[in-house]
């Protein structure tokens, strides 16, 4: 097959192209650096902002394409939390797919479209219980944790820095008044604060309905879990439609009684790539908006304490 990949340098892309190029597939990356990932006989760069360009220009980048992997996200800079942008490219996107007459396209949305076991209609990003429990399990890993940094860097990552040392300290029992004041802060504004989810994760989800129902082409809408991040492939994983996969027993306490902290399953980006190729290849989802869990090793989030 020959699969383009948008972002292909980027967390979700880059091991999607890696494990596409391992089964022997053509990979066309497109981006506003798509060398970035590197040099192969079968993958080819396709330089584009794909955010400022036109149906045009993005309709020629498709042409020749089996399948498309969607994997676009605002780049870091005044646009990282641009929801606009996010919406109007997938508008785009879709436009193009049609246009250029691509055979499946997988758009890889976020956790926050998929559902509430339970609860139908309430998504992850309608529940503040959630996302608390969401922003703690970032915190508990040190890869997560490293990914926001990289990924965001300036003050964003500085606060997700500071509040993973005061969430390490207070499993060591060790947390000071101002480990408590930083947690607290952060609780506060996703339970009760106004703008206590950012706007990019409302986007992705909205993005879905122009999916859902829509027959005018092939697509498959996957939504990792909440718990994605680096790690290694096992090439195992189980897939859940629809609905948030929670694991029936907390690995860890809470000490406010959180129903999801210590529940959130994840996947690393190397098994959700797994899952990926799988569909790319066998199109056994076609219509249907899925996330994949798998199990592997603990990254060490929890170190016995913090050492300055």
């Amino acid at each position: 097959m020959r699969v383009a990949v948008i972002g292909p340098a980027r967390f979700s892309g880059s091991p999607v192209c890696l494990e596409l190029l391992n089964r022997g597939h053509d990979v066309v990356g497109i981006s506003r650096n798509p060398g970035r990932l590197g040099k192969h006989e079968r993958y080819t760069s396709f330089e584009l902002d794909i955010g400022l360009a036109t149906i045009r220009e993005i309709t020629d980048a498709f042409n020749g394409i089996d399948v498309l992997v969607n994997a676009y996200n605002p780049p870091a800079g005044p646009n990282l939390y641009n929801s606009e942008m996010y919406i109007e490219t997938t508008r785009k996107i879709i436009i193009a797919v049609k246009a250029a007459k691509v055979g499946y396209t997988i758009m890889i949305g976020g956790t926050g479209s998929l559902e509430i076991p339970g609860e139908p209609y309430v998504t992850c990003a309608d529940s503040r219980e959630f996302w608390l429990a969401y922003r703690r399990g970032v915190a508990d890993s040190e890869a997560a944790t490293q990914h926001a940094q990289d990924r965001f860097g300036g003050a964003i990552a500085e606060g997700a820095r500071a509040y993973r040392n005061a969430r390490i300290a207070l499993h060591a029992g060790k947390a000071t008044d101002a480990d408590h004041k930083v947690m607290q802060d952060v609780d506060d504004t996703v339970l009760h604060g106004e703008n206590w989810i950012p706007d990019l994760p409302i986007a992705a989800r909205a993005s879905f309905l122009m999916f859902e129902g829509n027959c005018s082409f092939d697509w498959t809408f996957v939504s990792p879990p909440g718990g994605f991040r680096p790690g290694p492939r096992t090439g195992s994983h189980e897939i859940y439609i629809d609905v948030v996969p929670l694991a029936k027993e907390a690995k860890v306490s809470s000490s406010d009684q959180n129903a999801y902290e210590g529940r959130i399953s994840g996947v690393s980006a190397a098994d959700l790539a797994v899952s990926i190729v799988d569909e790319a290849e066998k199109r056994e989802k076609v219509g249907k908006h899925w996330t994949a869990v798998s199990e592997w090793p603990d990254d060490e989030a929890m170190p016995s304490y913090l050492t300055t």
